[in-house]
């Protein structure tokens, strides 16, 4: 049997995965918790192991763990970001301190569709990023996500309080009490976001011919005109693995 490799996105509090064949077709396995990892059994057919790690020590020391129960801890092969590769050319001066998930994204992205880009992650961070029509980085955004914003303002202010539960459906809605209040002004700061990464795009940047991919776990909270804007795409860090890979 011709050896699979596996592809590990390991972020800040999920771990995705994705098999790729030796015609490097990705079929996705799972999106799962730390927590849940050693619940998988890896295929006996892996032979090379592709990580993107962006998460802490610990996180990355369970996917070396459960890596270890397979016999895979020595076929591992750690991405981190680069200047330029597969065409797309890094913004920063200090091209490894650029987030290896916002790197891969951008070369799936680009290496899809060599076009103008807008990505906007929204998980724990959110990160928003420019590529233009001829792979240039032209740099990006980061600010805390959703869930972390109102984590943030909770642990200061004690006498506020938060449905945690009761953030979807929340866009463009006015809070009649301190948790609605709460939600709501985090979910909208988010959209906010949005809204000024559009307008900076089609007004500093003049693009109007390109792409707006959204990706992250906090997409649903946008309002539909928002989302309707743009494609969503949960598999790009997962298909710039696949380019090293390849």
């Amino acid at each position: 049997m011709t050896p699979i490799k596996l592809l590990i996105d390991a972020g800040n509090t999920r771990v995705k995965t994705a098999y790729m064949d030796a015609e490097g077709h990705i079929e996705p396995w799972f999106n799962r918790a730390y927590d849940e990892l050693n619940e998988e059994t890896i295929a006996s057919s892996v032979g090379k192991v592709w990580l993107a790690a962006v998460g802490g020590e610990s996180q990355q020391q369970r996917v070396y763990q459960w890596l270890a129960k397979f016999g895979l801890d020595q076929q591992l092969e750690s991405i981190h970001s680069e200047q330029a590769k597969f065409g797309v050319t890094n913004a920063y001066q200090k091209p490894e301190t650029l987030g290896v998930d916002r790197w891969l994204a951008m070369l799936g992205a680009y290496n899809e569709q060599p076009k103008p880009t807008l990505i906007i992650d929204a998980g724990t961070a959110i990160t928003v990023d420019w590529v233009d029509a001829q792979g240039q980085h032209l740099g990006g955004w980061i600010t805390p996500g959703v869930e972390l914003m109102q984590n943030a303002l909770l642990a200061r202010t004690p006498k506020v309080f938060a449905d945690a539960e009761a953030m979807w459906g929340r866009a463009n809605q006015l809070g009649q009490s301190t948790p609605d209040g709460l939600t709501d002004g985090c979910v909208n700061m988010f959209a906010g976001l949005v809204r000024q990464a559009i307008q900076v795009t089609e007004t500093e940047l003049d693009w109007f011919d390109y792409r707006l991919l959204f990706s992250g776990g906090s997409t649903p909270l946008l309002p539909i005109e928002l989302k309707r804007r743009g494609e969503q795409r949960s598999e790009l860090v997962l298909q710039g693995l696949a380019l090293y890979a390849s």
